[in-house]
């Protein structure tokens, strides 16, 4: 979904429509809408995290930078094996002097910033299910300084489907122990 097909569903949702069926313009509403969406999409993604791989040639310094959108590293491989002799402190990827390897990282990435300037062809990084929830999330939003009309209905919404979104994201282990004695 694109950020232009997210706001026309948002303003579907807060009946920002002329009697003629034409979208009105508020600008209060379209001052807001990318920010809230960059807040939507952010929150949406430490629901679902968005799993991303990159490769990353070591260059023998004995400390790398990771890329921008690493939110949390899922594991690091070379060579195709699980590698661990890999230690990475505050956004540092930390390893031997004189390895010029070229290791695969798998990582929970965060999504890019929608800003002001996000043009409406913007394709949001979350799934196709969380981008669904994103306006229900922002019509909340931008009813909450309205006292006469109630956001709780849309953000209650939004929070149920939220819920309906898979957690389970291929690669990662969810931490559980097998028992293995009693097979």
């Amino acid at each position: 979904m694109t950020l232009g097909d997210a706001k026309r569903k948002t303003l579907m949702l807060l009946d920002e429509y002329s009697s003629g069926g034409e979208i009105t313009v508020d600008e209060d509403i379209n001052v807001r809408m990318n920010d809230f969406f960059d807040v939507a999409q952010k929150d949406v993604a430490q629901w679902q995290p968005i799993v991303r791989r990159t490769t990353i040639q070591l260059d023998g310094t004995g400390d790398q930078e990771l890329p921008a959108d690493v939110a949390q590293v899922i594991r690091i491989r070379k060579n195709g094996v699980r590698a661990r002799g890999y230690e990475i402190i505050d956004r540092q990827l930390l390893y031997d002097s004189g390895d010029t390897a070229a290791l695969v990282l798998d990582y929970l990435a965060n999504p890019e910033t929608i800003t002001s300037e996000t043009e409406d062809s913007y394709e949001f990084e979350v799934s196709e299910q969380a981008a669904n929830c994103l306006p229900f999330f922002v019509a909340a939003q931008q009813l909450i300084a309205d006292l006469v009309v109630d956001y709780g209905a849309f953000y209650n919404l939004y929070i149920q489907m939220r819920s309906l979104l898979s957690r389970t994201t291929v690669g990662i282990s969810s931490g559980g122990v097998a028992q293995r004695l009693y097979r």
